[in-house]
């Protein structure tokens, strides 16, 4: 599945991540540790970033998209991450692809993180790591209120063995401030 992106991402480094182990001696000589921790979880994000910051992470949906095709479903969805204070700490774009008998998509809130919907939800999914992004974004930097480059990643989450997600993440630099 291709997210289509709404402002270009100008990437320094993409490292794909096949076969973590593989990949790990790769990834510890290049991404500094407070990054690795932040890009390689496998858990909910937004737990990760309440626990990081101290405060309840609050969810912005800037746009949503709903394509009805036959017997499935397209939903694009972006969403900001933002901390009590509201300052923008990620940007997240998915494309999650739903057919018409599908059980997840009446226990996933829409109004709500995917992460916590899906642990209160006690769904129990699969996180593919496929990519980390190391570069830079005009509208990121302004919205980030930063000027260093942005790590992010690509993953598809599954349900049932079936692929229904690929979600983009995009951090603040400021994010490593929290440690």
């Amino acid at each position: 599945m291709h997210i289509y992106t709404f402002h270009k991402f100008h990437s320094i480094l993409i490292l794909p991540i096949n076969n973590l182990k593989d990949s790990y001696n790769r990834l510890t000589d290049l991404i500094p540790i407070e990054w690795q921790i932040i890009l390689m979880s496998d858990g909910s994000f937004t737990q990760n970033l309440n626990s990081l910051t101290g405060k309840c992470t609050k969810i912005k949906i800037f746009q949503k998209y709903n394509d009805i095709l036959i017997n499935q479903i397209k939903n694009i969805r972006v969403v900001w991450l933002k901390n009590d204070k509201f300052d923008q700490l990620t940007f997240a774009r998915s494309l999650w692809r739903y057919t018409c008998t599908d059980s997840i998509t009446l226990k996933l809130s829409k109004q709500k993180a995917v992460g916590q919907s899906i642990i209160e939800s006690k769904i129990d999914i699969y996180k593919d790591i496929h990519e980390i992004y190391y570069g830079y974004c005009i509208y990121l930097e302004k919205k980030f209120n930063s000027k260093k480059p942005i790590w992010g990643r690509k993953y598809t989450l599954y349900y049932n063995h079936q692929s229904y997600a690929v979600i983009q993440e995009f951090f603040s630099p400021n994010l490593i401030n929290f440690f």
